[in-house]
């Protein structure tokens, strides 16, 4: 099978998007290398419905400063840590592979995370990490969740297992898939 390989700077999601993405990085940092102070990493990204990308398992090398790399513990519950660094691994996915810009925070009840756009369109986005190495299970269920959503619109998900350093990010067109 073909690889890829990307290489990321993980602190340039900040200028990336329109949210303060950089409140990811340290949680990224933390899920991806723990108690370590490697600056860098490598993951797995696997695409799925992305019509005309080839092929669709890709190589990212992410890389962030050692400034960046948490001195004291995080505040907030390893649920959150991980949710977080996710956020952080999807805001490094949208801008490499489908060029979007994460543009707002969804509202309650919208059935996904983000609002993502290119410019042109509108697109939700839910993102999912996990700590085990079941990514199907996980994001057959947010792909549900997404196109469960109000507006019919269509959308990404992204899910992140930290254990074994793989991404699903994949495209959806709900009106097809909640029929």
């Amino acid at each position: 099978m073909e690889h890829t390989h990307e290489t990321y700077r993980l602190e340039d999601i900040d200028q990336t998007h329109a949210i303060g993405a950089a409140l990811f990085v340290p949680f990224t940092i933390v899920r991806l290398c723990g108690e370590t102070s490697a600056i860098d990493t490598t993951l797995t990204v696997e695409l799925r419905n992305f019509g005309d990308f080839s092929p669709p398992q890709r190589t990212l090398h992410l890389s962030w400063s050692s400034a960046s790399i948490p001195t004291q513990p995080l505040g907030v519950s390893d649920r959150v840590i991980t949710e977080w660094a996710a956020c952080g691994i999807a805001c490094v996915v949208m801008t490499l592979y489908p060029g979007l810009t994460v543009r707002a925070v969804a509202a309650e009840g919208d059935r996904f995370d983000y609002w993502v756009d290119d410019g042109q369109y509108d697109y939700g986005l839910e993102v999912s990490g996990t700590l085990g190495a079941d990514l199907d299970t996980r994001h057959r269920a947010k792909v549900r969740q997404l196109c469960d959503n109000p507006y019919g619109v269509d959308g990404y998900v992204v899910v992140v297992s930290f254990a074994s350093r793989r991404v699903v990010l994949s495209f959806h067109r709900c009106q097809e898939e909640s029929r």
